[in-house]
Formats: C-alpha cells, sequence, structure tokens
C-alpha cells in the first residue's frame, strides 16, 4: 500500500510517500481502506520527535473510510461498510497511520457512518470533535449560564470547541486571536472576539470583572497565565495542548484563594481506559455533524502526495482551519 511515511523524525521534508507491507488487524481491531485523512497540528509535533514514536511510522490519527477486513472478536461492522475511527489510542501501543491506504484501528475507537455522510467533512472534524465535547461536557461540565473563553479562536481545535460550546449552549462564548487580521477567522458562533493582546482589558469590561466560568487552552504561553487569573469563583480552566511550546507555571494558592480548577485532558493517553465513553462522543460528534447541528466548515481537501506542503503550512500558521488527506485521488 501507498502511505506516507517517517523513518526518521525531523522537519517536513522527511515525509516520504512509499510503498509499505499492508497491515492485519489483530483481535479487537478493524481494517480500514482510507478515503481522507485529517491533518492536525499534532501530526507536526509527531512528525518531528515531540512525543518519540517509535520509526518509522505513518502519521494521522483520524480516517474514514470502509471495512476493509474485521478481526477476532469485532462485532457491529461489516465489510464494505463506511466508517471514521481515531487512531490516537496510545496507551494500547504505537497507533497513528492514517496516512495510508490501508489503517488499522481498534473497534472501539470506531463507528459506522450513515449511507451519504460526508466522509472528508467527518475526517476533519474526528479528533478536535472528540476533544472538545469531553472537554466541555466531561470537565467542564458546562452549563447554560456560562461564560466560555476559548483561546485560539481562530484554530482547527479553538474553532470547534467554540462551535460546540455555541451549540450547548453557554451564555457567552469569547474567542481569542493573535491578530486584528484573524477576527475574522473566528468561530462565527463566537459572541465575542477579542485580540491577545487586549484579553486582560476586555475580560474585565465584557464579565465587569467577575471573570469567565470556563476557559479552553489549546495554546500556551503567555496567554495561559493572563487567562487563568480571568477565571471566576468556581471556574474551570482546560488544558487542551500547547502550539505556543511555552508552559508557565500557574499557581496552586492562585487556586486556592480564588477557588478555581485546574484541568488537563489528553485524548491519546486515556482513551484505553475509558473505551465505552470515546465510542459514545464518537458516535455524537459525528452525528451532529452528519445533521449539520455542529456546522464544521467544509475542509480543505488535498493529495497525499501533497502532505509535505501540508505540514509545512500548519508549522507556518497559514494552512486552512482544517485540511484533509485524499488517499486515494
Amino acid at each position: 500500500m501507498r502511505a506516507a511515511v517517517v523513518k526518521a523524525p525531523g522537519p517536513a521534508e522527511v515525509l516520504e510517500v512509499a510503498e509499505v507491507p499492508d497491515p492485519s488487524p489483530a483481535e479487537g481491531e478493524l481494517l480500514i481502506d482510507v478515503e481522507f485523512a485529517g491533518v492536525g497540528f499534532v501530526d507536526t509535533l509527531f512528525r518531528a520527535g515531540a512525543f518519540a514514536l517509535p520509526t518509522p511510522f505513518v502519521p494521522g490519527i483520524e480516517v474514514t473510510g470502509r471495512v476493509r477486513e474485521v478481526g477476532a472478536s469485532v462485532t457491529g461492522f461489516a465489510v464494505g461498510q463506511p466508517v471514521g475511527a481515531l487512531l490516537n489510542d496510545f496507551g494500547r501501543g504505537p497507533r497513528a497511520g492514517s496516512y495510508a491506504e490501508i489503517a488499522v484501528a481498534h473497534a472501539s475507537m470506531a463507528v459506522p457512518l450513515p449511507e451519504g455522510a460526508d466522509l472528508a467533512r467527518v475526517a476533519g472534524v474526528l479528533v478536535n470533535g472528540v476533544t472538545a465535547w469531553m472537554a466541555l461536557h466531561d470537565l467542564a461540565r458546562l452549563r447554560v449560564n456560562d461564560d466560555v473563553l476559548v483561546l485560539g479562536a481562530s484554530g482547527g481545535l479553538g474553532g470547534t470547541v467554540s462551535r460546540l460550546a455555541a451549540v450547548h449552549p453557554a451564555r457567552r462564548v469569547i474567542g481569542v486571536v493573535g491578530s486584528e487580521a484573524k477576527r475574522t477567522s473566528a468561530a462565527e458562533e463566537c459572541t465575542d472576539v477579542i485580540v491577545a493582546t487586549d484579553l486582560v482589558a476586555a475580560i474585565d469590561e465584557l464579565t465587569n470583572g467577575r471573570g469567565v466560568d470556563v476557559v479552553v487552552d489549546p495554546v500556551g504561553g503567555e496567554l495561559r497565565a493572563q487567562a487563568y487569573e480571568r477565571l471566576a469563583a468556581f471556574g474551570r480552566f482546560l488544558v487542551l495542548g500547547n502550539a505556543s511550546g511555552q508552559d508557565p507555571a500557574l499557581s496552586g494558592d492562585a487556586a486556592w484563594h480564588g477557588t478555581r480548577q485546574l484541568l488537563g485532558l489528553s485524548l491519546g493517553a486515556v482513551a484505553h481506559l475509558v473505551p465505552e465513553q470515546v465510542h459514545t462522543v464518537i458516535s455524537a460528534v459525528v452525528d451532529l455533524t452528519h445533521r449539520g447541528v455542529l456546522r464544521e466548515p467544509a475542509p480543505s481537501v488535498v493529495s497525499l502526495d501533497d502532505v509535505v506542503e501540508v505540514h509545512r503550512a500548519l508549522e507556518n500558521r497559514t494552512a486552512p482551519p482544517k485540511t484533509v488527506l485524499a488517499i486515494r485521488s
């Protein structure tokens, strides 16, 4: 099969489209003939060696296609059936592998798709949608009177969080973008959009000094520290990533005196521990997307052969909110 392979960690240019052996499903797994593979910023971190995956490996942790083969003990799937799956259950061992003509998924991380589903759109929402759902519902326990602050609202995960928070709905969804030029890139569902340099003053003004109830942070850096100080009493701060590469210390005393909660979510680290929960959330996100309730924008569809350029654009912050690879174009 053809796949984009990382033989050794490095810059985007280490991605090589090559012929590799076809995989086989172990017990509890299924093979998928891949049609679309979602691409996210985290894939660039895997490729660069930030998480030390054994090499060689095939990147990619979200996929849509059709069932090719069902492994032992797997039920509820049939050959030829359209499916969507996550491949980031790293607690079971090295996974990933969606940048390929054939991918292996654990059955608990896969769901059947309705006939006629937009496979490209579903492939582009799986990781961000499931992460956003679990963060807002399972960790933050979002309430209808909550004010939610989303850092990086012009990005893929930040945009999905904003849209899902509005669907819940939160009382207010405040998106934070990096510059004036990015205001128009924030999710339309944001009730307010503020520029990062104005964060402190803008939150004080919008909330009359009370602060926000929930902060969702996939960004890190100085914004993380500033937003943490703008949590209202009983506020929940959700760390979903660190795109900036900077992890400032947050005060335990500030959490104590301010009655704040600091929460983290790494889906890839816990998926194997809560398989039924993850499966339920994948199904919910697919359903909301298919019915148009979660109005994710159509992703940019790019050939597998152009994967190097896609990774470069992600690292240069010039990529669209979401890109998917057309594996069989």
